[in-house]
């Protein structure tokens, strides 16, 4: 575990100080892929010898399906519950973005605001003129995974599957290492969850207690202990890691059903959000998502929501897809 939390962390370091050459920094993104790529390979591959898992792949794919509905419906209720018990007042969410800063710096805030939403609206725009991205993407990672589970079932030597764990190790360690470069990098986003005010933390806090509080009842009725049950929740939607963390950690049946549901957390919230958009909340509206609301849902967060809710669902998903690799080794112990 303290591999795990180590690499993290050196990565991190790595990025917030600039310690390598900035075109190497810059392949962070692609170096992170890469990695997910091949985590996700080899856990198709571990799929594919293991007759048991692969026998079981129906029932894992229902359960994951109970574990997303269970996750979103937690994250919504609790950052619902953390409104009502701090917001004494509706606060719109510019004042959220501004209410802790002195008025002698607000107009400096303000231009470092416009700046972090003229980012957000190229990021809109870029998935606008190419919504097949974020699908293709989809597609690319389960393409990668059934491939792995094909070649596990077929042709794959047995001798080969004593350095399956290795594989696993370092292509996790990889990719935990871009993720903290990845996260060093984005000094503007700290600079905002700094200075926006303790308000725009209710939504990650909310989803983080929601979904693994979720995931944990729904777990008992399917035979998962809590700790178990809340490590799939502790995903929120990131489903390219969390899986492969609880397959390496603890078992790849149970790493199946959290990649799995966090693949349908994703997809259900892009379709839940215009339908909730006038029933929740502004912070609610960002619960769904849980960590893709930085990327993947955020188009449609920025869509159907008020002014604002760009930057409220870029710091939720941000702080949120941060915890994944801390949370899920933590809730299974």
């Amino acid at each position: 575990m303290w591999l795990l939390f180590g690499s993290l962390i050196i990565g991190a370091l790595i990025g917030w100080f600039r310690i390598l050459p900035e075109p190497i920094l810059n392949l962070a993104g692609k170096g992170m892929m890469f990695g997910v790529l091949v985590l996700l390979f080899s856990m198709g591959l571990r799929i594919g010898v293991d007759e048991n898992t692969l026998a079981q792949m129906g029932n894992y794919g229902w359960q994951a399906f109970i574990f997303a509905l269970a996750t979103i419906f937690g994250s919504v209720v609790f950052v619902i519950f953390l409104e009502k018990i701090f917001l004494k007042e509706k606060l719109l969410l510019e004042e959220m973005v501004t209410s802790s800063l002195p008025p002698s710096t607000l107009v400096e805030e303000d231009e470092e605001m416009e700046k972090l939403q003229e980012g957000e609206k190229e990021e809109q725009e870029k998935e606008e003129q190419g919504k097949f991205n974020s699908f293709g993407m989809i597609i690319l990672i389960l393409g990668v995974f059934i491939a792995g589970i094909l070649l596990g079932v077929g042709p794959f030597p047995e001798e080969g599957e004593t350095y399956l764990p290795t594989l696993t190790d370092i292509a996790l360690y990889f990719t935990l290492l871009m993720v903290g470069v990845d996260l060093g990098l984005n000094r503007d986003i700290w600079k905002h969850i700094l200075k926006a005010g303790w308000q725009v933390l209710l939504p990650p806090i909310g989803v983080a207690l929601g979904s693994i509080v979720g995931a944990m009842l729904v777990g008992m009725l399917f035979g998962w202990s809590l700790r178990e049950g809340g490590a799939v929740g502790a995903g929120f939607g990131w489903y390219s890691l969390s899986g492969v963390l609880i397959s390496d950690l603890h078992s790849v049946s149970l790493g199946t059903i959290a990649f799995l549901s966090n693949i349908f957390r994703e997809v259900l919230a892009i379709i839940l959000v215009p339908i909730l958009a006038k029933k929740l909340s502004p912070l609610a509206l960002v619960a769904p998502g849980g960590a893709t609301s930085m990327d993947s849902t955020l188009p449609v967060i920025v869509a159907v929501g008020p002014k604002g809710i760009g930057i409220i669902a870029i710091i939720s998903g941000f702080l949120l897809s941060l915890s994944v690799p801390i949370l899920v080794p933590l809730v299974l112990g």
